[in-house]
């Protein structure tokens, strides 16, 4: 016999608010992907600091949306592909400047013997200086 005390508490239900029904983990992103969450994170981390459209606003520790998601996956499918520098620059991010302003800043950073990332941090900073 069961008392009053022992009763079976009814199971919580929980409602998510329709702003996170979408949303994703940094953690199941890369359960899904079945990659470490490191490699997710690094993505998610390159794409903020190279000021990717879809990471505009993003809070720190919060869910993806599902453009942020997407982006991480082209980022990774681009980087698994052996794409890197320049050329993942440029696939990440529409271009925005003719090849000739293109070429004259990367040898202006070849001469300054600048690395390739950080060029190409660099140039996305400039291009962002021109669009306000």
């Amino acid at each position: 016999m069961i008392s009053s005390s022992q009763s079976s508490v009814p199971p919580a239900i929980t409602v998510i608010h329709e702003e996170y029904r979408e949303q994703i983990s940094l953690r199941q992103l890369a359960k899904d992907l079945k990659v470490s969450r490191a490699n997710v994170r690094r993505a998610k981390n390159w794409l903020i600091e190279n000021r990717h459209p879809a990471y505009t606003g993003y809070i720190p520790n919060s869910l993806l949306n599902p453009e942020q998601a997407e982006v991480i996956i082209t980022y990774r499918d681009y980087t698994a592909a052996g794409i890197r520098g320049d050329a993942l620059t440029e696939k990440m991010f529409p271009p925005t400047m003719s090849n000739a302003e293109k070429n004259a800043l990367r040898d202006l950073f070849e001469e300054h013997n600048i690395s390739p990332e950080q060029a190409a941090q660099l140039t996305h900073s400039i291009l962002e200086i021109f669009k306000s």
